[in-house]
């Protein structure tokens, strides 16, 4: 019994000095992870602070910098038309006072993709210029349109001056515009001879407010026949004359009255001068511009100098 005892007494002490060896690493472990935590110095409180403002300020520079980019950036106003027809077509139109003719109109191949401009020219009397087409070639970015004066004599303007413009103007907005994805702040118009009368007598006068662009009188001009609309808006419209030294005396007086006459409204609302210019050159006659005959003489002009009322942004970019 006694013997029995002492080995009882042996195992049990046996025992108490066994220890798990899972249980061993968990607490070795355990005494790492804790030496660990105590020797990692906390960043003091006041480097919290900066770090934080540094992210903060970091979020603000980003959200600047995209503000700007975003005013930096002008927004495109466009006309959002649905799509027309691409190539040269001709096309007929009526206005809301049933006032009818036609127009010509060159849209290149990606027109229903891309945003363009319009160059709208309007032919001297007889409509030699919407035969010929002068800016049929886009060009600066310009979808060229030339419109059909809407009599039988095929004259813009005189005593259907207000009639001719609002015809144009309707054409404009409720025709092309629909139909194309326009830029509206890209619509420029020429003339020649009798269509430069119009221009700058009847439609400019009325709707030149709607439209911050510019025109490009050829051999021709006159003062406007009816109040300008918005003259403040002649600050940021270009206007520019072009005739030759040979011109007839009659349109060359009446040329100068227009001149006088936007010079003198524009000075009126304070405009730079610097947006409206006259050229006379050559010595041709009417409408015989690089001593040419009338018709290749406009078309080498429009190609030349159509430019001068363009932005320089624009202007370098031909096609």
């Amino acid at each position: 019994m006694k013997l029995h005892t002492t080995v009882f007494l042996l195992s049990l002490a046996a025992c108490s000095r066994y220890e798990s060896p899972e249980f061993n690493s968990r607490a070795e472990q355990s005494d790492v992870d804790e030496t660990e935590i105590k020797d990692a110095t906390p960043l003091p409180a006041e480097e919290t602070r900066e770090q934080a403002v540094e992210v903060e300020d970091v979020a603000v520079n980003m959200d600047e910098e995209e503000a700007r980019e975003e005013v930096d950036t002008p927004q495109i106003r466009t006309s959002n038309g649905s799509g027309g027809p691409t190539g040269m077509n001709e096309v007929a139109f009526t206005d809301s006072n049933n006032v009818s003719s036609s127009y010509k109109i060159n849209a290149p191949e990606d027109a229903g993709e891309k945003i363009y401009g319009l160059h709208i020219h309007f032919h001297g009397d007889g409509g030699g210029g919407y035969r010929d087409f002068p800016n049929q070639e886009t060009r600066y970015g310009l979808i060229g349109v030339t419109v059909k004066a809407p009599n039988q004599n095929l004259q813009w303007g005189r005593a259907e001056g207000e009639a001719h413009a609002n015809y144009a103007q309707e054409l404009i907005q409720n025709e092309i515009l629909k139909k194309y994805n326009i830029d509206l702040d890209k619509v420029y118009f020429s003339g020649v001879s009798g269509g430069a009368y119009f221009l700058s007598g009847s439609f400019l006068p009325e709707f030149a407010s709607q439209y911050k662009s510019g025109a490009f009188f050829m051999c021709g001009g006159e003062a406007p026949r009816v109040d300008i609309k918005n003259p403040e808006t002649l600050k940021e419209f270009r206007i520019h004359w072009q005739v030759t030294a040979g011109e007839r005396a009659d349109i060359t007086a009446s040329v100068q009255r227009s001149v006088q006459a936007y010079g003198a409204a524009l000075n009126a609302v304070q405009g730079d001068a610097g947006v409206q210019s006259i050229e006379t050159k050559g010595t041709g006659g009417h409408c015989e511009f690089f001593e040419m005959p009338y018709t290749p003489g406009i078309q080498a002009m429009v190609d030349a100098n159509f430019k001068l009322i363009l932005p320089a942004a624009i202007a370098v970019n031909v096609q």
